[in-house]
C-alpha cells in the first residue's frame, strides 16, 4: 500500500513538471489555483492517491475535443480504476478530483469559457431542439433516481462510469462526426455550440454532490433538481408568456415557478417542510442567475452542495 502511495506521487511529480515545462500557458494559472485544492485532498484522504488523478483530470478537461484528449483519459481511467478497486482512497476524493478539474477549467480555461458563452447564447432559441433535449435530460433524472434507489452504493460507480463514458463519446463523436451517431446527437444540441458540453456540466456538477454527502435523501433531490427541475424551468419557461425575473431579464416568472414548486413537492418526501424549500428555493434561484455566472448544471449542484454544508453546521 505505502509503495503504491508514493508510486502515484511520483506519477504526479512527473505529470507537473511536464506541463510546466511543455504547455505552461495552458496549465500555469490553473495548477497555482489548484495547490489549496490539491493540499485540501491529500490532508483529508490521507494519501498521495487523489494527486494525479486529479492532474490528469484538469489534463482530460483542458484537452477536451482535441486529439490530445485520448492519452491523458486513458492514464486517467487506470488511475480511477486502480485507486477506486484497490481501496487506495475514498471514491468521494475521485468525484471530487474529476468535477472540481471542470469546474477550474470551465472558469479559467480559455476555450472552456468560449464554448460555455456561446452554449448560453444559444439557449432558448430553438424551442422544438430544446424541448427535445429536456426531454431527454428528465428521463435521465428518472433513470438516475431509479438507480439509486435500487442501489445506492453501487449507484455512485454506475454513475461514475457513465461520466467516463460521456466524456469520452463526446470528444469521439466531435472528432469524427460524418455518421449516424453523431447526426442523431447533433439533433438535440443547440446551434454552434460544442458536441455534449452541456451533458458534459450536468455530469460534473452531479459529481460535485457525490463528492460532498453520502446521504441518498440529497442525492435524490439533487437529482431532481439538476435534470428535471431544470428541464421544466426551460420548458414552461419558452411555452408560457409570463413577466421576466426583475434581477435577470432573461429569465420568466413561469419557468422559476416551474422548477421551484415540483422541486418542493418533491423534497417534502425526504425532508421537513423547511428545509425542503430550503434546497429547493436555493437551487431554483442558482439556475435563474446561471446565464450570469456559469452553465445551469454547474450553478444548481454548487448551490446544492454550499447549502448542505450549511445545514450541516447549524
Amino acid at each position: 500500500m505505502e509503495l503504491f502511495n508514493y508510486a502515484y506521487l511520483g506519477i504526479f511529480i512527473v505529470t507537473l513538471v511536464y506541463l510546466l515545462t511543455k504547455n505552461r500557458e495552458s496549465f500555469l494559472i490553473k495548477i497555482l489555483v489548484s495547490i489549496p485544492i490539491m493540499a485540501g485532498m491529500v490532508y483529508f484522504s490521507g494519501s498521495f492517491y487523489i494527486l494525479p488523478i486529479y492532474i490528469f483530470s484538469l489534463m482530460v478537461s483542458t484537452y477536451l475535443y482535441t486529439v490530445f484528449f485520448y492519452f491523458p483519459f486513458a492514464v486517467d481511467f487506470v488511475l480511477i480504476v486502480t485507486a477506486i478497486y484497490g481501496n487506495f482512497v475514498p471514491v468521494r476524493y475521485v468525484f471530487a478530483a474529476i468535477s472540481i478539474s471542470i469546474l477550474l477549467s470551465m472558469f479559467l480555461d480559455k476555450n472552456m469559457k468560449k464554448y460555455d458563452l456561446m452554449n448560453n447564447e444559444q439557449k432558448g432559441k430553438d424551442i422544438k431542439r430544446e424541448t427535445y433535449r429536456d426531454y431527454f435530460q428528465i428521463s435521465t433524472g428518472v433513470i438516475t433516481i431509479l438507480i439509486f434507489f435500487l442501489d445506492g452504493i453501487r449507484g455512485r460507480m454506475l454513475i461514475l462510469l457513465a461520466v467516463l463514458i460521456i466524456y469520452l463519446a463526446g470528444n469521439i463523436l466531435y472528432l469524427n462526426n460524418k455518421n449516424r451517431v453523431a447526426d442523431l446527437v447533433y439533433r438535440m444540441e443547440r446551434e454552434d455550440t460544442k458536441l455534449g458540453l452541456g451533458s458534459m456540466y450536468l455530469a460534473a456538477g452531479f459529481l460535485l454532490v457525490l463528492a460532498f454527502t453520502r446521504s441518498l435523501d440529497l442525492i435524490y433531490i439533487a437529482a431532481f433538481m439538476i435534470m428535471i427541475g431544470d428541464s421544466l424551468a426551460t420548458i414552461l419557461g419558452m411555452k408560457i408568456h409570463s413577466k421576466k425575473l426583475f434581477y435577470n431579464r432573461k429569465k420568466s416568472i413561469a419557468g422559476f415557478l416551474a422548477m421551484l414548486i415540483p422541486s418542493f413537492v418533491f423534497g417534502i418526501f425526504f425532508y421537513v417542510y423547511f428545509y425542503s424549500a430550503i434546497y429547493a428555493l436555493g437551487g431554483t434561484f442558482a439556475e435563474s442567475i446561471s446565464n450570469k455566472i456559469a452553465d445551469d448544471n454547474i450553478t444548481i449542484p454548487v448551490s446544492i452542495v454550499v447549502l448542505h454544508l450549511i445545514i450541516s453546521m447549524i
